[in-house]
Order: C-alpha cells, then structure tokens, then sequence
C-alpha cells in the first residue's frame, strides 16, 4: 500500500478526505489535462502525454489510481493497462476510451482494468472515480488497524496473565525476573532491571532481577541512587507502586530505533524546580506495575510470615540482604542514641583474574618472578572462610551472586581493618596462596560515624574503597620477599612514573629532603590521631628521623595509641631505610624510602593493604611480631 496512512478513517482518527493518493493519468488530450489538474487538487497528480513518459512516472512514483487511454499508440494503451498492473500491482486502473475503441476498453477491463470511462471524462466521474479507491484504502487501513488492535490485546491479555501469576512464585526475586522477562517482551525495551525494597522500614532497594545488556546496574541503594543512575543511563523508570505500597522501582532500557512502540512511562528528573511535567503511564504498563506491585507485597508478607525464609541466603550460611538492612537500621538507631561505633564491610568476588604486568619493560621480570595462580573463588566457600574470621555476633549476608556485606556491631575501624586483615589471609590459606593477596577478592570498610551517618552513605564509601583495592600495588609484587631491601626494590619498580588523576590509594613516587619528609610525617600523625585509636611503625635512628619526630608528637602517651619505633639499621640493606606506617579508624598510610645525602626517595600511599605489608615487614625486620 503506497498511499499515506496518517489520516486513516476511523472513529478516532482523522476524516477519508485526508488520505492523500497518488494519481497517474496518460492522455494525449490537452483538455483532459487541464480537466485532472482542476479536479484533482488534494492527491499527488502525475500526468503524461505518451506512453513511455506514463511508464516511466508509473516506475517511480508507484501509483494508486491509474487513468489509461486505450487509444493511445493506435491501440498501445491497451498493452499499457496490463504492463501497469505489473508495475504497481496495487493500483486501481480505469480505462478511457472513445465510443469508437469500446472494444478496446472492454479488453482493458479483461485484463485487470477496474472500470471503463468514455471520454470526454467529467469532474464528478474523476472524483467518483479516485473518491472509490480513497474509501477502499480506508476500510483496508481500518481492518489492518482493528486486526492489529486485536492481537495486542490478546497479547496484552497473556502479559497481564503472566503478572497475575507472579504471586505463586517462589520468592520475590524468582517474581521479579519474571516480571523483568514480560515488560522487556511487553514494551520491546532491549533490558530490565527490578529493584524492590529491602525490609519494613528501609529506604533501601535491591537488584532483584536483571535482563539484558545492563550490568551497570548497582546491586543495591537508596531510592536516590537507583534514580540517578537511571537518569545518568537514560533509562526508562516505572514506579512499581500502588496508593500508599511502593514495591520498587523498575528500569527499562529502550532498543535503539524502537522509541515510536516504548510505553510513554516518565524519566527521572533531580531539578525540583522544573515545570515540565512528566507524561502519563502508557495503560497496560501502569496495570502490569499495578499488578506486580500487589503480587510482589503479597510475596513480602509471605516471606515475612515464614520463620527463617527471609533471614537465610539458600546457596550459602550467610542472611539475606533484606535480613542484613533491618539489623544495619537498628545498629544505626543505637549507636546514634549511645554514641556508639560499629563497621561495615564489602566483599566482592571478582571474575576469574591474573595478575599481568603493566608496562613492557616489566616483562624480564615477570619471566624470572611468576605471577600468583589466577583466582577461582567459589561464592559458597568464600562465606565460609568468612565466617571462620570473623565473630558471632557480625552478620554477613549475601547481596547477589558475588558481593557480601558484613556488619560488625561494636566495631571501630582499627579493629575492622583486623578483621579486614583476617578474611584476606583466610582465603589465601584456604586457596593454597600463602605468600599472596586472593586478588579475585576484594574488601572495603566503612565506619559510624566517621564515614556516614546513614546505611546508604556507608555502603557507597565500602563498595568505592572495596573496588579501590582492585588496583593496588600489592597485586603486583611477590609478597614472599622477605627483607625490606627487597621489598623497597619492588615497590619502586612497580610504582608508576607518570603523574595525574588517579586513585586516591595509588602509590606516589616520593623524593623530599629529610626535613621535608618530617613534616609530611607529622601530617599524617596529626590527621590520624584525630580519629581516635591509631597504630604506628616506625623506622628509628639517632639524629634527625621520623621515629624521633612521631615521638615528639606523642610527647603525652594515649591509651588508645600504640607506636612502635624499630631500629632496622641491624637488617641487612636497612641502614638507611626511612619507614612510616599508619593504622588509624578512618585509613591508613605507608611510606617507604632510603635516605640518600639528606633526601629521601621512595613511594607513600593512602593504601590499607600496602601499610598492612609494610608493617608487618617492618615488624620482622626488627624481630617483632606486630599482628597476632
């Protein structure tokens, strides 16, 4: 069908008259041109003189209606009606003849001619004409359009079917995947993703089921968070609420090129000040989110109803994360009320990895200092290891497939950072990888207050600081080095030449005079005792050096503080080795150089892993066993 369909009659569409076709008339006569052109006027018109110039506007212009004189090309005209009809097989052709060729025009006819006119034609027979095949091509729009109507709503008939079943689902991730899978099918959208709420009174949402290209998503935040990625991936948002229950949010990605078939569902806006308002729900996408909403509180209740369904994960002994955000609340409640700590951690099991070198001339030595066996953490077995490291009263849950949180009530950061200290060499051992960081496994805490005030606050801050462990140099060294001369080696080796952002744990290229270097060291004590406890090691030697400077500093001792300054010029290679480490509740620092002619050249870096070495590199250097 070639004729323009925007104004098809329907009751609720626009008038028959509007529906613009294209008319070809090849006619020798010059009256009858002027004829068509006069009547004519709201339809394309294409007109011709000869028959080739007919064939070859018919060629391109693929008409709707065709006016053929039969007499054209002493009987050419005739050939012509049954070469058009191969032409544009959906034109409706009339033939015109003279009562001298009406056998020709009975011919025309025979052959697939709609309708025979005598000339000279008359308006109202061109109009009654084209008027007929104007209305055909509207009863055909309106029966493709009803027929269409028809199957959505059988299709939409099973969509909202498939929602209404979501109730007997297994739990309300089982539900949400099955709603994720029909809204994807429902609006064409090329991905999903649910999040529902966690616990009674948290503002927390979840991943509860992902479709499609969108593992970008978070596993879980507040309701803000999950907003401001959807506006910064510009997705699709619909709310899954009903009155005054809201279930979640769901996130839908639209397929490139299929904008026109995507439900009018609203994008998320931050500018309160906006006056643009957001468009209504397409129909049947607002009853499926009704639906699911209802289906998905019914699961909730059912899974609050049944003892112990919602506090255990299936697969492992962690507790959900639904679990975990209700304890978190009351944790957060009471050591607001009392003044109280406690510490969150993330742990992440990244894909299968291999430490690699970085830069090509790192290739000699990677050949003569293999890397550490790649990681193959299993889930399951990580939590048990987890478990074994940490005490009863913490509670570790399990956010999705490879990411667990644990809560330590009563915990600062520096007994946290003990704990992070006692998961890593659990799994280590456990995967037969003494000597090594399991780098497939990453940690990051965070602690009240110092940190957050609010459970979504803290988790960004562990999952930034757990994913900054990611890159930290101890990937990239043999940790079995034993003496610190061997470790300076490796840590300058590895320690990256150029400058600009980067993380903020990345370790920098450190080259100060020695009274400059005091002065970075009195920095970093002072920021760390205003957290409160704080753990040093320090390299301490006559005249002018670090221990003699942080011990200046603590001139008035702290309970809460612990300073170990370690002469290691009895080390081989540490005669001129100047060392800091600093364990503080809100982070931790290392700084690692040689004193050459009064200036010190090494590396520093905020990072929690590298200080863990070092201390305890420091600590057997100097005979001293610094963590138990």
């Amino acid at each position: 069908m070639t004729a323009s369909l925007e104004g098809v009659w329907s009751p609720n569409r626009a008038p028959i008259h509007e529906i613009s076709l294209k008319v070809l008339a090849v006619i020798a006569d010059e009256a009858t041109h002027t004829l068509f052109s006069r009547v004519v006027t709201t339809d394309e018109l294409m007109l011709a003189s000869e028959l080739s110039e007919g064939i070859a506007l018919a060629e391109t212009g693929a008409p709707d209606v065709a006016f053929i004189d039969v007499g054209l090309g002493d009987g050419a005209g005739l050939a012509m009606v049954h070469h058009l009809k191969a032409l544009a097989p959906e034109a409706t052709v009339f033939a015109l003849a003279t009562r001298a060729e009406l056998e020709a025009g009975a011919h025309a006819v025979a052959l697939g001619g709609a309708g025979l006119f005598l000339l000279p034609l008359g308006g109202d027979e061109v109009l009654n004409a084209v008027g007929s095949v104007r209305l055909r091509f509207a009863e055909r729009a309106l029966r493709m359009q009803l027929e269409q109507e028809s199957a959505r709503s059988a299709r939409a008939a099973g969509w909202i079917a498939r929602v209404a079943e979501l109730a007997d689902a297994r739990d309300r991730n089982a539900a949400a995947q099955q709603l994720a899978e029909v809204f994807v099918e429902a609006t064409a959208a090329a991905a999903a993703a649910v999040y529902l709420t966690v616990g009674e009174r948290s503002t927390e949402l979840a991943r509860s089921a992902l479709t499609g290209p969108l593992d970008r998503a978070p596993a879980y935040g507040s309701e803000a968070d999950i907003l401001d990625f959807a506006r910064r991936e510009q997705l699709v948002v619909v709310p899954l609420a009903l009155r005054r229950l809201s279930a979640g949010h769901l996130l839908l990605q639209k397929e490139p090129g299929r904008s026109s078939a995507f439900p009018s569902v609203r994008r998320p806006d931050s500018s309160a000040s906006t006056s643009r308002r957001a468009p209504l729900l397409d129909g049947l996408v607002k009853l499926l989110a009704t639906q699911a909403t209802t289906a998905l509180a019914l699961l909730g209740e059912r899974e609050r109803s049944t003892v112990g369904a919602a506090m255990k994960d299936p697969a492992t002994s962690a507790y959900s994360f639904a679990y975990y955000v209700d304890v978190a609340g009351r944790e957060i409640d009471k050591a607001k009320r009392h003044g109280r700590r406690f510490t969150i951690a993330t742990i992440v099991i990244e894909p299968d990895a291999t430490a690699v070198p970085e830069r090509p001339d790192d290739l000699a030595f990677w050949r003569a200092t293999p890397p550490p066996p790649s990681n193959t953490l299993n889930p399951g077995q990580v939590a048990e290891h987890l478990l074994r490291a940490v005490r009863d009263t913490d509670i570790l849950a399990r956010v999705d497939e490879n990411e667990f949180h644990l809560l330590m009530p009563e915990t600062a950061g520096l007994e946290a950072h003990a704990c992070h200290r006692r998961m890593l060499s659990r799994v280590a051992g456990s995967e037969k990888r003494a000597g090594y960081l399991p780098k497939g496994l990453l940690v990051g805490v965070a602690t009240f207050p110092h940190d957050g005030q609010g459970l979504a606050q803290l988790l960004r801050i562990a999952r930034r600081r757990a994913d900054a462990t990611k890159s930290s140099i101890m990937h990239r060294i043999p940790q079995d080095r034993r003496t610190i001369g061997e470790v300076f080696s490796l840590l300058v080796r590895e320690t990256p030449s150029a400058e600009g952002p980067s993380a903020i744990s990345a370790p920098r290229a450190l080259d100060l005079s020695v009274s400059d270097t005091v002065l970075l060291t009195t920095s970093v004590v002072r920021n760390a005792l205003r957290g409160g406890a704080v753990l040093i090691l320090v390299a301490h030697h006559d005249g002018l050096s670090l221990g003699a400077q942080v011990k200046t500093l603590l001139a008035s001792p702290r309970d809460d503080v612990v300073v170990h300054a370690l002469d290691l010029r009895s080390s081989p290679g540490c005669d001129d080795i100047e060392a800091l480490c600093v364990l503080a509740e809100h982070g931790a620092y290392a700084l690692v150089g040689r004193n050459q002619g009064g200036f010190v050249k090494g590396i520093h870096a905020a990072d929690p892993l590298l200080a863990d070495f070092l201390a305890e590199r420091l600590g057997r250097a100097a005979g001293l066993r610094v963590f138990g």
